[in-house]
């Protein structure tokens, strides 16, 4: 397994923890027009960078203790049927833009592009054909599309028994603990969600174990703020 930092994780976590104070506020009725499972706008978290993520904890198990349900959706299977957020119309498309909560594919050669990766964590898988499978994981859920612990086993299912050259995870790896990608922070009710960790190996065991890949075909890259093309 291969990571490649750009030193911009620590910064992350004070935006991870922002995020989630932020998502704590509106699910708590101190939002303006914003929900619990909406976007987080990261220009308003990015000075809350020296709120201990303790306190954040506290802040959304407090904000989403009764708000959310308690079922446990973990690992493979969490998602049956169409989804929204999952790109499938026709042939596999040459450009494809990948937006919070989406898994789509583009064919060989062709180009995906995850737009705006502040917060985030893009995911994808090159083929042996020269295609490419890709998901953009979001902290929180965005309305309709997948909820962070959904976004793996879609991509899975996508690439299903087709051969796999590698797996590129890239983005806000400073804002992550490798437990969002199995349990989603929303799905936390007891008052113990972990703190950001900025774990990269985790990261990566968890991403290959859950597209049922070995650890040496997944890179994690740590990358600046903005649109990641792949």
């Amino acid at each position: 397994m291969k990571f490649v930092v750009s030193g911009r994780c620590v910064g992350r976590v004070g935006l991870a923890v922002g995020a989630v104070l932020m998502s704590a506020a509106c699910a708590a009725g101190g939002g303006n027009g914003a929900t619990a499972h909406g976007p987080v706008p990261t220009e308003a978290v990015e000075s809350v960078g020296s709120v201990s993520a303790v306190s954040a904890v506290s802040a959304v198990s407090a904000a989403f203790g009764k708000a959310v349900g308690t079922e446990d959706l973990t690992g493979l299977g969490t998602v049956s049927g169409p989804v929204a957020g999952v790109q499938q119309a026709g042939a596999p498309a040459t450009t494809l833009s990948i937006t919070e909560g989406e898994v789509g594919e583009v064919g060989p050669h062709g180009t995906i592009t995850y737009p705006s990766v502040t917060s985030c964590l893009v995911v994808t898988v090159y083929l042996r054909d020269g295609g490419k499978v890709g998901g953009h994981v979001s902290l929180f859920q965005v309305p309709g599309k997948y909820y962070s612990d959904e976004v793996l086993p879609a991509i899975r299912r996508a690439v299903g028994g087709r051969r796999v050259a590698a797996v590129d995870v890239s983005g806000a790896v400073g804002a992550w603990n490798p437990s969002y990608l199995r349990k989603a922070i929303e799905r936390y009710t007891d008052g113990s969600v972990p703190e950001p960790t900025g774990d990269a190996k985790g990261i990566g065991d968890v991403v290959a174990k859950i597209l049922g890949r070995q650890g040496k075909e997944v890179t994690v890259r740590d990358v600046p703020d903005g649109d990641i093309t792949r």
